[in-house]
């Protein structure tokens, strides 16, 4: 062959495929994709906001000391502030984890159903 006959034997293969979406892609087999709001996060994950007011507070009540010139409430919260921040990052990284674990029981429990 010719690259002129090359092209020609090549371009019916890419230009005769099915212009219809791959089964994946249709939208009526995609289920709609279900957002939360911000308190049925917070039910789902109460940690997380108690960990986030808590920083919040002791931010500000170190700001307090702050402006007041007591220098141990001062360092004494910002210590503070460091331990609920790390406590809530902890509480996302259990609760990541978690979710994902379930979602491997899951996997395998439909596995195990499905007789595989």
């Amino acid at each position: 062959f010719s690259s002129r006959e090359r092209s020609r034997a090549a371009g019916p293969l890419v230009l005769g495929m099915s212009s219809e979406p791959p089964p994946l892609y249709k939208p009526e087999l995609l289920e709609p994709k279900k957002k939360l709001t911000l308190l049925q996060h917070c039910y789902k994950e109460p940690w997380i906001p108690f960990g986030c007011l808590v920083t919040v507070g002791a931010l500000c009540t170190g700001l307090a000391g702050f402006i007041q010139g007591d220098q141990k409430l001062m360092q004494r919260m910002m210590r503070m502030r460091v331990v609920a921040q790390g406590a809530t990052v902890l509480a996302m990284v259990v609760g990541v984890a978690s979710q994902a674990a379930s979602q491997l029981s899951g996997d395998k429990e439909s596995v195990k159903l499905s007789g595989k």
